[in-house]
């Protein structure tokens, strides 16, 4: 498949994609088919973002340090099996955060890495998650 235009957020025939899309475009390409009876339209897209490590830091030091920081998941207070395996594996309850927290990779390992809510472990102060978990 040949690019035949490649278009970038702001200029004209991106903005229906800007709206669709917002700040995560980040570029609109016009290609032609293999057989050449067809003009496919293929967007690129941001999906991730997170911080570059430092010079001399090793990916694998930033994925242990990551897997091993406290997060906050969201469990209905039904699902009582759930709530169970979590308090088995380490998990607290936070009554400030209304959420529990538990180590990432504990999360993932339960399967509710989906669950794990970004930002909410700052809103658990009841919890000291460096000495507990």
């Amino acid at each position: 498949m040949n690019v035949i235009k490649t278009i970038r957020p702001g200029q004209l025939g991106s903005r229906r994609f800007e709206r669709r899309f917002g700040k995560r475009l980040c570029a609109v390409r016009y290609r032609e088919s293999g057989c050449g009876k067809k003009i496919l339209t293929t967007v690129e897209l941001v999906i991730d973002e997170r911080e570059k490590p430092s010079p001399g830091t090793s990916l694998a030091t930033v994925n242990a340090y990551r897997k091993a920081e406290p997060v906050a998941v969201c469990v209905g207070y039904e699902e009582q099996a759930m709530r169970r395996l979590i308090k088995q594996s380490g998990g607290r309850w936070s009554k400030a955060g209304k959420g529990w927290v538990m180590r990432r990779e504990s999360a993932i390992t339960l399967g509710l890495g989906h669950r794990i809510v970004e930002g909410l472990v700052e809103e658990c102060t009841d919890i000291d998650a460096s000495l507990e978990l």
